[in-house]
C-alpha cells in the first residue's frame, strides 16, 4: 500500500509541472528566509569582530609610545597627593565629627535654614585599611535662591565627599533638604587622653 501511494505521488510530481513550480518556489522562499536570518544573527559578530580589532590595534600603538612609564609615574605621584589631602583622624568619633562640621559648615555658608547633620555609620574601605568612609545626613530647609550655592559648596568636596542621595520637596513652609553624603578619612595614630586635662562640665555630663 504504501509503495502504492508512492508511486501514484511520484507520477503526480512527473506529470503536473504546477506542483514542481509551486514546490520550487517554496525552496527558493525557504533558503532566501534561512538566508536572511543567517546574515542577520553574522552582523552582529562581525561588527564585535571589528571592535575588537580596532581596539587591539589602538593598544598596538599605544604600547609603543615611549612615555606612558613617566605618565604612570605621574598618576601615582597624583593620587599620593590627593590620599595625603586626606584629613587624617584618629578615631570613628572624630572622622563622625569631622564630616558633621563639614556638612553643617557648609548648610550655614549657603544660607540653608535649621541644619541638623545626623552621622549614620562608620565603615571601613574594602582594600583600603588605613581609610573610614562616613555615612552622614542634613536635614535643612532651603531659602530662595540658595540651592544653588549649597550644591556648589558640596561639590567643593569631591573626592573625598561625595553625594550619595539629593532630596529636595515643597512643603507649606517652603523647599526642605535632604543630603545623604560619604565622607573618607584617613587613619591616623589614635588620640592619648591628656594627663594634665581637667574634665570639663560636658564630659561629665
Amino acid at each position: 500500500m504504501i509503495a502504492a501511494q508512492r508511486e501514484r505521488a511520484l507520477s503526480e510530481w512527473r506529470n503536473n509541472r504546477r506542483l514542481r513550480l509551486v514546490v520550487l518556489v517554496i525552496v527558493l522562499v525557504a533558503g532566501v528566509n534561512l538566508a536572511l536570518v543567517a546574515s542577520e544573527r553574522r552582523a552582529p559578530t562581525i561588527e564585535e569582530f571589528r571592535r575588537d580589532a580596532e581596539l587591539v590595534e589602538r593598544l598596538r600603538d599605544a604600547s609603543t609610545e615611549s612615555s606612558w612609564p613617566a605618565r604612570a609615574e605621574e598618576a601615582e605621584q597624583r593620587l599620593a597627593q590627593l590620599h595625603q589631602g586626606l584629613p587624617e583622624v584618629g578615631s570613628t568619633g572624630l572622622a563622625q565629627a569631622e564630616i558633621q562640621a563639614w556638612l553643617a559648615q557648609q548648610a550655614q555658608g549657603a544660607g540653608l535654614g535649621e541644619p541638623n547633620v545626623r552621622v549614620e555609620t562608620t565603615l571601613e574601605v574594602a582594600g583600603h585599611p588605613e581609610l573610614w568612609q562616613v555615612l552622614a545626613r542634613l536635614d535643612a530647609t532651603v531659602p530662595e535662591g540658595r540651592l544653588g550655592p549649597f550644591l556648589q559648596a558640596v561639590a567643593g568636596g569631591l573626592p573625598w565627599i561625595q553625594a550619595e542621595r539629593l532630596e529636595v520637596s515643597t512643603t507649606t513652609e517652603g523647599q526642605r533638604l535632604v543630603l545623604t553624603a560619604r565622607g573618607y578619612y584617613r587613619r591616623g595614630a589614635a588620640e592619648s587622653p591628656d594627663p594634665d586635662r581637667q574634665p570639663s562640665q560636658q564630659d561629665g555630663k
